[in-house]
C-alpha cells in the first residue's frame, strides 16, 4: 500500500503501531473488539481510532468492531513487518552493541545483516549474534554483494556512531543506497528530503517522562 506523503502524518503512524500492540494483548482474551474499547486503552476517543484506520481502508463491520486477527494482519501489512526487513548498525559503541546481542529489541520483521564501525579495535570481532563488525568503508560493497549474491536490498540502517560523527556517517550511508535511518543520537540529521529519519532520543524522552512525573494531577 503506497500513500502520499501529506496523506498521512507521524503521530497516525504511531498510533498504529500502539494499536499493534494493544491488539496482540486483546486477543489472548477475545476475537473482536471495537473502536470504544481501543480508545479507552489508547486514552483517546473512539472517533480518532476509526479516523486512523480508514486512512487505510474500512475494516469493522458497524455495530460490531473489528476482527482482530483480521486487523492485525491488516496492520502488520500496512507498517510492511509481514515480511523480513534487513537492516545494518552503523557504530558499535555501547549503543550499537546493545542492539546487536539483544536482537529481540528489533520486534517482529527486522533482521540485523551487518554491523559497521571505523574502530580498528573493533573491526573483525564477532559479536553475541554471531555477526563481524566490518569496516564503515566497506559498506557500499557490503550492500551491493548482499544484493548481487541474495537479492537482499539494504536500504533502512540504525545510525548508533558518537554525536560528532553522526551527520558524516549518516551522508556516508544515504550515498551508498541507505533511504531510512532510525538515528539512535542525540544529532539532529540534515539530509535529502526523500531520506526518511526517526530520532530515537533518550534524553529527550526522559525529560517528557520527568516533566509528566513532576505534573502528575492523578
Amino acid at each position: 500500500m503506497k500513500l502520499k506523503k501529506m496523506e498521512i502524518s507521524e503521530r497516525v503512524v504511531q498510533r498504529l503501531t500502539e494499536y499493534l500492540s494493544i491488539l496482540k494483548e486483546a486477543r489472548k482474551q477475545d476475537n473482536e473488539i471495537n473502536s470504544i474499547e481501543l480508545a479507552k486503552i489508547m486514552n483517546t476517543t473512539s472517533a480518532q481510532v476509526r479516523k486512523d484506520l480508514s486512512t487505510f481502508g474500512e475494516f469493522g463491520v458497524r455495530g460490531k468492531g473489528y476482527d482482530i486477527d483480521n486487523l492485525i494482519e491488516i496492520i502488520t501489512k500496512i507498517l510492511g513487518i509481514d515480511k523480513i526487513n534487513h537492516v545494518i548498525i552503523a557504530g558499535h559503541g555501547k549503543m550499537g552493541e546493545m542492539i546487536s546481542s539483544n536482537l529481540d529489541v528489533l520486534g517482529e520483521g527486522f533482521k540485523i545483516v551487518g554491523i559497521f564501525d571505523k574502530d580498528k579495535n573493533k573491526i573483525g570481532k564477532t559479536t553475541a549474534n554471531n555477526l563481524i563488525v566490518q569496516d564503515i568503508q566497506n559498506v557500499d560493497e557490503f550492500i551491493k554483494n548482499m544484493k548481487k549474491e541474495f537479492n537482499i536490498k539494504i536500504d533502512t540502517a540504525i545510525l548508533a556512531v558518537v554525536k560528532e560523527q553522526a551527520q558524516i556517517a549518516a551522508e556516508g550511508l544515504v550515498k551508498n543506497g541507505i533511504c531510512a535511518i532510525l538515528n539512535m543520537t542525540t544529532y539532529k540529521l540534515e539530509l535529502n528530503e526523500k531520506v526518511r529519519v526517526v530520532d530515537m532520543d533518550i534524553s529527550a524522552k526522559l525529560q517528557e517522562l520527568n516533566f509528566w512525573r513532576l505534573n502528575n494531577t492523578n
